[in-house]
């Protein structure tokens, strides 16, 4: 284990600790819905985005507990995307993080319903915090959860799967609003937890978008092996466009490093050299599972 990973975990520990916390504020009670909220919020995964959110604002010298309503609010849209996304309607997914997806275990309604609350809740998390950047951190996280935004992003992912036609230019879109979107809206929301200048926060929702986009690429590398904690290989059985049906797995790799270096590129002179967001951006591209 490498020195950032150890300090991975520790950040994912800080995080699952704030996210038991308020499960056990908010989510006791015995009802379906809250039931399936529960299972999808502690279902496990690495917790990227709120680690991103964490990271950020200490990697500019805030308190990151600060941070811990926003890497809240980032967890539950991610949460809730992948509910729905797993959906009969949607991707129709069996296996999430190596567990039987919300909708196997709760139904398609409930399921279905446990992501609308993930969604709004995460507003009230956000619109919550009592500082001068909690409407820019709303109107932040709208723009990259909403229409114009991930949303946007699975639609055009429905859109283009088992249709032919598709350009990497189309592939590339997609994932820049699925994914990049909201890693950026991740380390935007770190940065505006400590009310850092807009110009600061911009460039850091850049940094996090590249590395959403890098993060895809190498996703879809895994896919074909049984470490995702996904059903392996069903984004090319079920038609899928991807970044290995567009081109081989070597020129995939190369893409990857390229938005990586582009993206830790918006770092320079935010924080310094070897910082923790750097290591992180190697690390996501890196990983093997």
């Amino acid at each position: 284990m490498s020195t950032f990973e150890a300090q991975l975990l520790q950040w994912q520990s800080f995080f699952n600790d704030a996210l038991s916390l308020h499960i056990e504020r908010h989510y006791s009670d015995t009802d379906p819905v809250t039931a399936a909220i529960r299972y999808a919020l502690l279902a496990g995964g690495k917790r990227v985005r709120p680690a991103l959110c964490l990271m950020t604002a200490k990697a500019l010298g805030g308190d990151p507990k600060r941070a811990v309503p926003a890497a809240l609010a980032i967890e539950f849209v991610h949460t809730y995307s992948l509910v729905h996304d797993d959906l009969p309607c949607m991707d129709d997914d069996d296996l999430r993080r190596g567990k039987p997806t919300t909708h196997k275990v709760y139904g398609e309604a409930q399921a279905l319903l446990a992501g609308d609350a993930l969604l709004t809740d995460a507003f009230g998390l956000v619109a919550a915090l009592p500082q001068s950047s909690t409407a820019a951190m709303v109107k932040e996280l709208a723009n990259a959860a909403g229409g114009k935004g991930m949303v946007l992003g699975q639609s055009l992912d429905l859109y283009w799967t088992a249709r032919p036609g598709a350009s990497r230019s189309d592939l590339d879109r997609i994932h820049e609003l699925k994914t990049g979107r909201l890693l950026g809206c991740a380390a935007a929301l770190g940065a505006l937890a400590i009310e850092a200048p807009m110009a600061t926060v911009d460039r850091l929702r850049r940094f996090g978008e590249g590395l959403g986009l890098a993060f895809q690429i190498t996703d879809d590398l895994l896919d074909e092996a049984s470490t995702t904690g996904k059903s392996a290989g069903k984004d090319k059985e079920s038609g899928k466009l991807t970044y290995l049906a567009m081109m081989p797995a070597t020129l995939a790799r190369g893409a990857a490093a390229a938005v990586s270096e582009a993206a830790m590129s918006e770092l320079s002179g935010i924080v310094t050299t070897g910082s923790e967001l750097q290591q992180f951006a190697h690390w996501l591209l890196g990983r093997s599972s």
